[in-house]
């Protein structure tokens, strides 16, 4: 990370937001989520205004299909349609491996007009995925190495003969290759604009990308990005000069490899019930002088134990009529009360998850009490309830800052798990108050022929929805063949091919050719751009 102290810096400090993994579109058992997705554009809005945000980073999978619906479509470009008229200069909007290249390129030239930017396709000339971005004065803000998710055939060649090892190693070399390119183009930039004003401009980069040993729950719906366990970088990957790096991909919110720039900012709303018991957050990074002297950040720190001491999660504050501009909450080495510390676990995987280069972590997601599943929904915030917001870094030279900032829970989500006992004493123990939606997973013993008929009547005239019912151990007991009773919303696509193998009786000398090829041709479903001629 380049050291911008002898240097001198714009009076107005640069504040930018990054969030990521929208998934616009999206369903969770079929059951469509427009509701959330527009209440948190419409939070993003406000949050975009009241911490006068300059740029906004949107680093991948905007939509969660290549073909998203109109009402996805709608509320994207309503969205950008009202940034553009608001306090915040630019969007950076780069494509994820959910996103189609071509479809979110068509619009590129139209809405630059608006100051937003979008790079969907990793560019031939690679200095056009480099931008400088300037304020109302036109002075430079920051310089955006805007890199998109790099498709297999964007950074690599396929070759006759090649083995596993070899397309790994070339695809990871490939990517390593892309982003020098970008930062030799960005540092020249950089220097040239450090001449002319005489001060430093940060320098950000995005990706859209697994990182090795990179945190994930059980049913997020993250794809693998490459075949097999093909492409997952390390931070060394990029270059020092690069000042902050906003990453898109993994749900959970994460540094990568220890390094306090080098961020997911998690997705914004749970895609699936693993993430049920998540913390969603956007970032914050402010570049500035001396970020920690403000005299405001002794008040918010006023307000936070005050709001403590009352069993209340703190606001994140104001911006008053003449704002300081700079972002106000706790330092971040004052010491934080247990609840509010609970609130921001996915900052703290250095210290309780060990993921491996070769397996990501995956979170623990099941309550194993009734008071866990009350416990679980008291940990995800209403839209009307008060927020969060801490400081994770800070330079020691008081130049930077990343603050997360706590994403309201639109839309509650729980998963029990249990004997029949335990989920009908849970339900029993929820609180009418807000609608609910609920995963049940049966791990009883004994058999429960009429198990989905004494769910379904415990949550008659209630708010809640049972959106899914498992009983995958007593079928286990019960039949000698699991796939009798499976349903394709079970499996996935691999799992499927599996079954096939095992029906048609093919020799286990046979399979691990079989399962390669029959993962690159998912991958390329996936993968190809169907909106691209």
């Amino acid at each position: 990370m380049s050291n911008p102290t002898s240097l001198s810096h714009p009076p107005k400090p640069l504040t930018i937001l990054h969030t990521s993994d929208w998934h616009l579109g999206r369903r969770l058992y079929g059951q469509l989520r427009y509701h959330e997705f527009e209440a948190f554009l419409a939070w993003l809005t406000q949050t975009l205004q009241q911490y006068e945000v300059d740029v906004l980073i949107v680093a991948g999978d905007v939509f969660d299909t290549m073909t998203p619906s109109n009402k996805a479509q709608a509320l994207y470009y309503e969205f950008l349609g009202v940034v553009s008229k608001s306090h915040c200069d630019h969007v950076v909007v780069v494509a994820g491996n959910h996103d189609s290249p071509t479809f979110l390129d068509a619009p590129a030239n139209v809405l630059k007009a608006l100051n937003v930017h979008v790079i969907g396709t990793a560019c031939e000339d690679v200095a056009d995925e480099v931008l400088v971005l300037t304020d109302s004065q036109d002075q430079a803000q920051c310089i955006i190495a805007a890199v998109p998710y790099l498709r297999d055939r964007d950074v690599r060649s396929a070759q006759a003969g090649e083995s596993g090892a070899d397309k790994d190693a070339n695809l990871l070399a490939g990517i390593h290759e892309h982003y020098a390119k970008v930062a030799q183009v960005a540092k020249a930039k950089q220097a040239k604009l450090i001449a002319q004003q005489q001060r430093h401009i940060p320098l950000i980069a995005t990706g859209h990308l697994f990182a090795a040993g990179g945190a994930t729950t059980a049913d997020d719906g993250v794809r693998e990005l490459y075949v097999g366990s093909l492409g997952k970088i390390s931070a060394d990957m990029f270059d020092e000069c690069f000042d902050y790096v906003a990453l898109g991909h993994l749900h959970v919110p994460q540094k990568v490899g220890g390094r306090e720039h080098i961020r997911y900012s998690g997705s914004p709303i749970a895609m699936g019930f693993g993430e049920a018991n998540q913390t969603k957050q956007v970032l914050l990074v402010q570049f500035g002088q001396n970020l920690a002297s403000d005299s405001l950040k002794e008040r918010v720190q006023e307000r936070i134990e005050e709001a403590s001491t009352a069993s209340q999660i703190p606001t994140a504050p104001q911006i008053s009529a003449k704002p300081s501009h700079t972002l106000t909450t706790p330092a971040a080495g004052a010491a934080a009360n247990s609840s509010q510390a609970d609130l921001f676990c996915g900052d703290l995987f250095d210290d309780w998850l060990e993921p491996t280069a070769n397996q990501p972590s995956q979170l623990q997601t099941h309550a194993d009490s009734a008071a866990d599943s009350i416990s679980q929904l008291d940990k995800q915030h209403k839209p009307d309830e008060a927020l969060a917001a801490k400081t994770l870094h800070i330079t020691a030279d008081n130049t930077m800052q990343i603050i997360a900032v706590t994403v309201p829970c639109f839309q509650q989500l729980l998963p029990i798990s249990g004997d029949i006992n335990h989920i009908l004493q849970s339900l029993q123990q929820l609180p009418h108050t807000k609608p609910i939606w609920i995963e049940v997973a049966y791990t009883g013993d004994e058999i429960v022929s009429d198990l989905r008929e004494q769910i379904h009547a415990a949550v008659a005239g209630t708010p809640f929805e049972v959106l899914k019912i498992k009983n995958h151990q007593v079928r286990n007991k019960v039949l000698k063949a699991q796939s009798t009773h499976e349903t394709l919303q079970d499996l996935d696509e691999m799992q499927v091919f599996e079954r096939c193998l095992v029906a048609n009786k093919v020799a286990e000398s046979q399979r691990p050719s079989l399962r390669e090829a029959y993962a690159q041709i998912v991958y390329q479903i996936h993968h190809d751009d169907s909106m691209a001629e």
